[in-house]
């Protein structure tokens, strides 16, 4: 019996498509569009937004992702729209870029990627089991009320982590450019 609920759980479980996964050939916009909706279709959330050109123009402007090449996208791009899609509804756009550019400096894009989907997944897997309708206790309202509490705690933390890793750096910089040390 608990096997077929581990099941059960295991096919809820969202999954982004592997850097191996994603064409590798460029791809003009129309076909990125369509790969990521397709990418993202059941993602909680994401069909009441979508994705647009307009907005995929929007983040190349904002450095958030890198221009494209003769108009056409690589995998390079597609994996940071999808991480992008991915962690919009949590996180301001230039938290994205922020941690994606430092990411990308350090790894290459497959390897960030790669740990992007790990993390995309075990965390799917885990509010996966705790959503579970077989363990739910309380009413549909508490369940709810619940996780949607959970979800707003877990954004406030991911902009906590961010202001924690990424402010201090902006003061040590502008220290630094001042000759002023800590």
């Amino acid at each position: 019996m608990e096997s077929r609920k581990t099941d059960a759980r295991q096919e809820e479980v969202f999954r982004l498509p592997s850097w191996e996964q994603l064409p590798d050939i460029d791809l003009y916009m129309d076909q990125v569009l369509l790969l990521v909706d397709r990418s993202l279709h059941g993602f909680p959330g994401y069909e009441e937004r979508g994705l647009t050109a307009s907005m995929v123009n929007n983040y190349v402007k904002q450095g958030v992702l890198p221009a494209p090449i003769k108009k056409r996208y690589g995998r390079q791009h597609l994996a940071c729209l999808l991480m992008i899609c991915a962690l919009k509804p949590a996180l301001p756009i230039s938290a994205i870029r922020a941690v994606t550019e430092r990411q990308m400096e350090a790894h290459a894009p497959e390897q960030v990627y790669g740990d992007f989907c790990r993390v995309f997944e075990k965390t799917a897997e885990e509010a996966a089991m705790q959503t579970a309708p077989a363990d739910a206790e309380g009413d549909a309202a508490d369940r709810i009320w619940g996780a949607a509490l959970r979800a707003a705690a877990e954004q406030a933390r991911a902009v906590r982590l961010y202001r924690a890793a990424f402010e201090n750096d902006c003061e040590d910089t502008v220290m630094a450019a001042n000759g002023e040390k800590k």
